[in-house]
């Protein structure tokens, strides 16, 4: 499929903005990242389209396919117009600091100087998107920084998760915890509180998430993992709970050796990295982040491997759509219902995340099983007939 790029550069970062070109689509959506300052133009684009299309098109397209299903029908008096068999297409941002200083700065939202230069970023971003006529619409959600989205939006209104009060639904990350949980449901992995949980990347917006579901559920058997607890930026959470050490890039031995229930709220391309044979037969992995699995036949080949030793592995797209899912819910309300509080929809949105992905998983696993894929596989090619 075809795609446009545009590219805009500032004295604080060069930036990639892209969308897919494909005339069904009403606009094209996705998230941002930030890469290294040191990072060349290759290596940027090559994340940009990586991620537009492996990532936010992939996803938009299993939910333009659950949209056309009758799974949300007893709810569509609660829907603004337009939702419903809604068709959406892929969208990214790639973003480039200067220098190593603009960089660190860019990096820490508590920083004087974060700002003033992510308002000088934001504005270039946002002409951009004004003159392309809402096409392309982003979230700023690179790392924590789920907030920066109104500051986006002071410069155009092609931006989705906004604060409630202006009609936004806020930071994706709760409604794609409920996506995740909703997948370990209809799996049946959250039945018996005494099974082994692993949780790595426990400390981030996801990972906090997940893990407050497995306390408040009382489980008795909880790892955690994270980069943020190794290195002290962030205090190990209160309770019983096991700490495995982290390593950057991939995953420990120390963590998939545990087996059992496997959850990664991770930052991306570790699982190619790290040693599959340290995994136990009849484990499950929960690939719960972007860049969980590599592209095309890499991918493939190591799902097969996986698969093989009697593991299942789900992947990230289908389990962590539910931010991009409720980012259209809150572009039909916001052009329904201008400048109204979404905050009494959180409930709605919440529960349309919880039904989309359990319907998901379920057309995923059965194409798996009547076709005899990895669910990797299954999941490409449900999307693709849609």
């Amino acid at each position: 499929m075809n795609y446009d790029v545009h590219m805009i550069s500032s004295p604080v970062c060069d930036a990639w903005i892209a969308g897919v070109n494909d005339p069904d689509v009403e606009y094209c959506y996705g998230g941002t990242r930030m890469v290294p300052s040191w990072a060349s133009n290759n290596d940027a684009e090559e994340d940009l389209v990586r991620l537009m299309f492996e990532e936010s098109h992939l996803k938009n397209r299993m939910i333009n396919r659950a949209l056309e299903a009758d799974l949300l029908e007893d709810l569509a008096h609660e829907l603004p117009k337009g939702y419903l068999r809604s068709r959406v297409g892929g969208g990214r941002c790639i973003m480039r600091p200067r220098n190593e200083e603009l960089d660190r700065i860019l990096r820490n939202p508590a920083h004087p100087d974060f700002g003033p230069l992510i308002a000088e970023v934001f504005r270039e971003i946002g002409e951009l998107l004004n003159r392309k006529g809402g096409r392309i619409k982003l979230t700023p959600d690179f790392g924590r920084f789920a907030g920066l989205a109104d500051e986006l939006a002071t410069f155009t209104p092609h931006v989705l998760g906004v604060r409630c009060n202006a009609g936004g639904c806020g930071g994706k990350a709760s409604y794609t915890v409920t996506g995740i949980v909703s997948a370990l449901e209809v799996l049946g992995l959250v039945e018996d509180t005494a099974s082994r949980i692993t949780l790595v990347g426990s400390a981030g917006a996801l990972g906090v998430g997940v893990l407050e579901y497995f306390q408040q559920h009382w489980f008795k058997d909880i790892a955690i993992c994270d980069l943020s607890y190794d290195d002290g930026s962030t205090d190990l959470p209160d309770g019983a709970l096991l700490k495995l050490a982290s390593q950057h890039g991939r995953f420990t031995n120390e963590c998939l050796q545990r087996g059992g229930t496997l959850i990664f709220t991770t930052w991306g391309e570790e699982l190619e990295n790290s040693d599959i044979d340290a995994i136990p037969p009849g484990s499950q992995m929960i690939l719960a982040h972007n860049l969980s699995i590599p592209p095309g036949d890499t991918g493939r080949v190591l799902m097969r491997q996986i698969a093989n030793r009697g593991i299942f592995a789900l992947p990230g797209q289908v389990l962590t759509l539910g931010g991009a899912l409720t980012s259209r819910l809150e572009w039909f309300w916001r052009q329904n219902y201008p400048n109204a509080d979404f905050t009494g929809k959180k409930k709605l949105a919440h529960l349309i995340a919880d039904r989309v992905v359990a319907f998901l998983v379920e057309q995923i696993e059965e194409v798996a099983r009547v076709r005899n894929l990895t669910p990797f596989e299954a999941m490409w090619a449900y999307a693709e007939e849609g």
